[in-house]
């Protein structure tokens, strides 16, 4: 992990350099996907869909989560519709599970969300709303193969801290599942803080983001050590912390959407220690 840390702190060196080439005029608040395909931060989904000023808008995300256990990757695609509509698809391509015999162990997760009208033209707080997803765990694993759903609330409010640009988004929600795992009375709680840091050196290309929740990306995450939700998320909740950079501010991509993520996944836990490195691409379709 040493080499990822000093290639992540490298990289966010060199960033200092980009805002000489930045457009000058004020960036649009960057709305790109969480792990699985939702609109959000890292494990939490935010009160935003992917577009709101076109009828449709798609967006194709890759991340890579890299573990000493194995490396896992998801592809994912979300689609805002009619400026209030989002809906998402992600492969979740994990390791094969090796503490048991049957090993395969990928997930397919899907979602949607809709946006609540809210906003008015003389506040754009807050944006709130309302989701779901359902998670299709060990898809190709007869012996495993479970469902988890999701259904949530999100909302996200902006402001500003040391005159630096900020959101921040509060989710709730409850899981439920139809297979192995026993349902509960589990609540779902994120908390997430998205900061454009220092935007007179970096030009709103830099955002810092931070969320916490007793909940992942999906309910069996990686890295795990089961085939049932046995990420750190459900038993210490989980901190993910990184850098998300928004080249849609570059003039020559300020029509689109560009971003790439460095992240800490998990921060607190040993052994679940991970990097998450990817990016996000979209376009205005309509």
């Amino acid at each position: 992990m040493k080499k990822y840390i000093a290639f992540f702190y490298f990289l966010a060196a060199v960033l200092v350099f980009i805002p000489s080439t930045a457009a000058q005029e004020e960036a649009k608040s960057l709305r790109t996907q969480s792990l699985n395909g939702s609109t959000g931060l890292y494990s939490i989904p935010s009160g935003h869909i992917g577009w709101t000023d076109t009828n449709l808008g798609l967006d194709f995300g890759y991340r890579a989560i890299i573990n000493e256990d194995g490396n896992a990757h998801i592809p994912a695609i979300t689609a805002s519709l009619f400026k209030w509509v989002e809906i998402s698809g992600a492969f979740d391509i994990q390791p094969d599970f090796k503490y048991e015999e049957n090993k395969k162990n990928s997930d397919l997760l899907l979602g949607m969300k809709i946006r609540l009208p809210t906003n008015t033209e003389s506040s754009p707080n807050p944006a709130i709303s309302l989701g779901g997803n359902i998670q299709f765990l060990n898809l190709v694993n007869d012996e495993y193969h479970y469902k988890a759903f999701q259904p949530y609330a999100a909302i996200t409010y902006s402001g500003s801290f040391f005159k630096m640009k900020a959101e921040t988004t509060l989710v709730f929600g409850k899981t439920f599942y139809n297979g192995e795992p026993d349902n509960n009375s589990n609540i779902d709680f994120g908390m997430g803080f998205d900061l454009i840091l220092f935007p007179d050196v970096f030009k709103d290309v830099v955002h810092w983001i931070i969320d916490f929740a007793n909940f992942n990306y999906s309910d069996n995450s990686w890295p795990n050590y089961s085939h049932y939700h046995s990420s750190s998320a459900w038993y210490r909740g989980i901190i993910n912390s990184g850098f998300r950079i928004d080249l849609s501010t570059l003039p020559p991509l300020n029509k689109f959407k560009f971003a790439i993520d460095l992240v800490f996944n998990d921060l607190f836990d040993s052994g679940n220690r991970s990097f998450i490195i990817g990016g996000v691409f979209g376009i205005p379709a309509m």
